[in-house]
């Protein structure tokens, strides 16, 4: 039997000696047998390609699906869905809903090996927020990097909480420890307030906070400073302060994607749970106004003890506020000698 490729090769199994032959001349039987043969290839080959092709193909869904195992280690099945949600909405611009309608789309290479740079990141511990450079708080979306905190959702109901109190507009409002500086942008940008200024020690935040609040396009004092030795110049009729305030025990037990790459500076005193709190009242008599308000936010077991302290300092009306959770979360108090 011989075996026909395309008049190109022509061998002979049977024979003692295999040979071949290169342009041979065909029979007649063999210039009618070729058409057929040659289709029969083409089919083959259009088959086998058909399967690759269908093997090869990554669509949306199974993607998504991949990413929420591969992050299984690292985060409960609802955090892993949100952060597959975000990103899907942050490369694609699909929502929720639209990402379930577009579920079986195809993603090309460009988008796959974008896909797998990022989840190659976020699986060694990488927060979301880091990798797209940005993060969304208030409604608002803030630059950040590995120098300040991500905001916390905890923290935007601080916000809420002081813009609820705080109606009047020609209030001035002193943020310490700004970060991001998404704390004095938010309440500048919704509560329209005179005056506000935020301070902070490191320098990288203070440079990320002042663009933000340029590309936000709100006009906020961002200043240098160290709080533990150092005292603003100006008195305000609100103060307020979201600290390092994470025990120094706790760390280890954190989360990776927070204790390796979130700035321990932000989290945590590294010694006294209190210090923040204690230095800032003691200094409260020359940066805030006469019947001015003091906001703290705290860590859960700190509640009681902040109070004692704010009481301590002379504060009337200090209350104690639930988060969203029913956790010890804020702590409010009128300055009024």
């Amino acid at each position: 039997m011989k075996a026909f490729t395309y008049d190109l090769i022509v061998v002979n199994y049977h024979s003692t000696n295999h040979w071949i032959w290169r342009h041979t001349k065909l029979s007649i039987f063999g210039q009618l047998y070729r058409p057929f043969h040659v289709l029969l290839i083409l089919l083959t080959h259009d088959f086998k390609s058909r399967i690759k092709s269908n093997t090869d193909k990554v669509i949306l869904k199974s993607y998504k699906q991949k990413l929420i195992e591969s992050l299984s280690d690292l985060y409960d099945k609802r955090e892993a869905e949100q952060i597959a949600n975000r990103l899907f909405d942050e490369r694609f611009g699909l929502s929720r809903a639209e990402l379930v309608l577009q579920a079986d789309r195809e993603l090309d290479k460009q988008e796959l090996a974008d896909l797998d740079n990022i989840l190659s990141q976020l699986t060694k511990g990488k927060p979301l927020d880091y990798i797209l450079g940005k993060s969304l708080f208030f409604g608002y979306e803030f630059e950040v990097n590995e120098e300040v905190l991500i905001p916390r959702p905890e923290t935007e109901e601080l916000v809420q909480l002081i813009l609820e109190r705080e109606t009047k507009t020609d209030y001035s409002l002193l943020d310490i420890g700004t970060g991001s500086g998404c704390i004095p942008i938010a309440l500048k940008l919704e509560g329209k307030y005179e005056k506000v200024a935020a301070c902070e020690v490191s320098s990288t935040a203070l440079e990320m906070a002042k663009r933000n609040a340029e590309l936000l396009k709100a006009d906020v004092d961002c200043f240098l400073m160290d709080i533990l030795t150092e005292v603003p110049k100006d008195k305000y009729d609100v103060v307020v302060s979201n600290p390092p305030y994470v025990f120094v025990e706790e760390l280890d037990s954190l989360e990776k994607h927070v204790v390796e790459y979130e700035p321990r500076i932000a989290l945590s005193p590294l010694g006294e749970p209190l210090l923040f709190y204690k230095r800032i009242l003691s200094i409260l008599p020359q940066i805030i106004k006469n019947g001015g308000r003091l906001y703290f936010e705290i860590h859960e077991e700190m509640g009681e003890e902040v109070e004692v302290l704010m009481r301590h300092h002379g504060l009337q009306s200090v209350e104690i506020i639930e988060d969203m959770y029913g956790r010890d979360r804020f702590v409010f108090g009128i300055y009024a000698p």
